[in-house]
């Protein structure tokens, strides 16, 4: 059997040398039966390497809390302040664990706390520390982050101008995907995990490794000098365009469209990341704006990487820290094509030709602007919108086109144009089942949805159950809003049953059967939900409407105000409070829920109840 395996992959190596058998099909890691093994498996031989990668960026992209991985000391913990929410955020150690805590003052009292323990940081600490909290494996973002650069502690981007979600901001596949080695993430979810590893690691550039380290152990080397090893990807041995793939799988920030029956765990190096996924970047006239990891979009608009066959390895080392390189490192690699500089300086070239700038979405952080060019100080106004380009396809179907400009709505920012542009390319498809129904449920035309929604049939098979469930959970909604009770329960069902692992589905499907005097069903429902995430208010706030009904008062109080401790604004929670006050004659206590209400929202209807009491 051995000798079969090398037979094999010997075969594959001198057909693909005569150009027999393209890079994509020659790698024998790229089967889908292949497993990845760990980094450590890759230490026991590459030790000098594996202790010098770990000390990069990539490297320390994610791992537990601790003190050793944190960037925050005992010494330095700063306090943060939401103004908007009058919320602060307070994070300390306990022994080696860190927590967070929220509380809110009213004069010298607090009068809400509510702490978290963070179990990861994320990110390597070169620009940021952010946190998660983990709960039965759903991952959820905290609100707080650490600005390394600065030395600052804010709130986390997307947080800021009162968009601060506090702890529920779910971590889903997308994010981990690129902040981290491949995660075990459960399929009935949008952000549960079985496991969880610590940090980007080799196989994310080399591919898993389950069949090199066997054909290793078994004896079979090859002499990488002269010939290369389709056990495992190398990616230097790789044609430049899919080395640069592997970068810009992560280093291509932007809107990723997956292709059909694709997920963010099927790229592989070596592959085209065309075949997996587009990136799509929105681009206006004369703008010089650039986010955070859009180091391949800028290197592209380079005259360097335009009339040069460069990658970004040709000037980095992903195995050596950018912090332990000097100047000079990066002049010698400007000179290798660059006798001299115009402006004939021969030191600190990035000085000039690629500066450090603040990124256009993530505050307190300055990065190097991989456009190499002569740049200027000068600021132009953006012009014009010019459309949303896929950066690494230089033609994506219309359906890609159609997705991405629906996700930049959703995601981004809620503007007319996207719909519009999105409506055009959905009409060169095929009627597209999910991608149509997220049109006409983000431009809230509930008659659109209703009328295609009938008038086609729905191909199962055709599309993934992440796709079909949010397009039914959506049509779900729209037909409890138009009081289509039976088609409403028909699809609420058909969500959670293709994704019993979205909280979001559960919640929608056990308020419609509160709604529908399902009281039994709701309640079972919401237990499920519970027992999976018991941090989720909506869940409380409903299970305590439930026992309000069945006039269980001391049950239907205890969930409400476990709502309220998990968010202190829930007006809600506070409605169904003045509820059970009054259902038990309680008009003091009336009083005491109507005026915290007015607290929150002065405009609230129970200004009018207060005053006829």
């Amino acid at each position: 059997m051995r000798r079969i395996i090398f037979l094999i992959a010997t075969c594959l190596l001198f057909a693909c040398q005569r150009g027999e058998v393209s890079t994509y099909t020659a790698y024998l890691n790229h089967n889908d039966t292949v497993k990845y093994v760990g980094k450590e498996q890759c230490r026991a031989c590459h030790t000098e390497i594996y202790d010098s990668y770990m000390q990069t960026g990539m490297g320390k992209s994610f791992h537990f809390a601790t003190k050793q991985h944190s960037a925050l000391t005992d010494t330095y913990l700063p306090l943060i302040h939401d103004s908007i929410k009058n919320l602060s955020y307070q994070p300390f150690w306990k022994n080696d664990s860190l927590y967070l805590l929220e509380s809110r003052l009213k004069g010298r009292d607090t009068i809400h706390q509510l702490i978290k323990k963070v179990d990861y940081k994320i990110g390597s600490g070169q620009h940021t520390n952010s946190h998660l909290f983990e709960i039965n494996g759903y991952v959820h973002q905290m609100p707080y982050t650490y600005y390394t650069q600065d030395k600052i502690a804010d709130l986390p981007p997307g947080f800021e101008k009162d968009n601060n979600t506090r702890f529920s901001r779910e971590i889903g596949i997308e994010c981990m995907s690129c902040h981290n080695a491949y995660p075990g993430h459960e399929s009935g979810s949008t952000n549960k995990y079985n496991t969880i590893p610590q940090g980007i690691d080799c196989e994310r550039c080399h591919g898993p490794g389950e069949v090199h380290v066997k054909q290793k152990l078994a004896g079979n080397i090859i002499d990488t000098s002269k010939y290369i090893d389709y056990s495992i990807v190398n990616p230097k041995r790789l044609p430049l365009s899919l080395q640069f793939d592997v970068c810009q799988r992560c280093h291509l920030q932007g809107t990723a469209v997956l292709a059909e029956g694709k997920s963010f765990t099927d790229f592989k190096p070596g592959q085209h990341l065309s075949e997996v996924m587009d990136v799509y970047l929105p681009k206006h006239k004369n703008d010089q704006s650039f986010i955070m990891a859009s180091h391949v979009d800028r290197l592209k608009q380079s005259a360097c990487f335009q009339n040069a066959e460069m990658t970004c390895v040709t000037c980095h080392n992903p195995h050596k820290s950018v912090t332990t390189l000097s100047t000079a490192y990066f002049d010698n690699k400007c000179m290798q094509c660059h006798d001299v500089c115009e402006d004939k300086q021969t030191q600190n070239c990035t000085s000039c030709h690629m500066p450090s700038s603040s990124s256009s979405d993530i505050m307190h952080v300055s990065i190097t602007d991989h456009k190499i060019d002569f740049h200027t100080t000068k600021k132009q106004e953006k012009g014009a919108f010019m459309g949303l380009f896929a950066i690494n396809n230089a033609k994506p179907t219309n359906l890609s086109k159609a997705k991405a400009y629906l996700k930049q709505y959703e995601s981004f920012q809620e503007y007319p144009i996207y719909l519009d542009s999105a409506f055009h390319f959905l009409k060169k498809t095929d009627n597209y089942f999910p991608a149509f129904i997220q049109y006409f449920y983000l431009r809230n035309d509930d008659k659109g949805l209703i009328n295609f929604a009938m008038n086609n049939e729905v191909d199962s098979a055709k599309y993934s159950n992440t796709d079909l469930a949010i397009a039914y959970s959506r049509m779900g909604e729209v037909y409890v809003r138009n009081n289509m009770s039976a088609a409403a329960g028909e699809y609420l069902a058909k969500a959670t049953k293709l994704m019993p692992l979205v909280i979001d589905y559960k919640i929608k499907q056990g308020a419609f059967l509160i709604k529908q005097n399902q009281s039994t069903a709701s309640k079972k429902v919401f237990s499920s939900a519970l027992s999976l995430n018991p941090t989720i208010k909506e869940i409380h706030l409903n299970l305590g409407y439930i026992f309000l009904l069945e006039h269980n008062f001391k049950k239907a109080d205890l969930y409400l105000k476990q709502a309220l401790a998990l968010d202190p604004d829930y007006v809600l929670a506070y409605e169904n409070l003045v509820l059970s006050a009054q259902m038990q004659n309680k008009i003091e206590q009336v009083k005491v829920y109507l005026n915290k209400i007015l607290e929150i929202a002065p405009n609230h209807k129970a200004k009018t109840i207060l005053e006829k009491i």
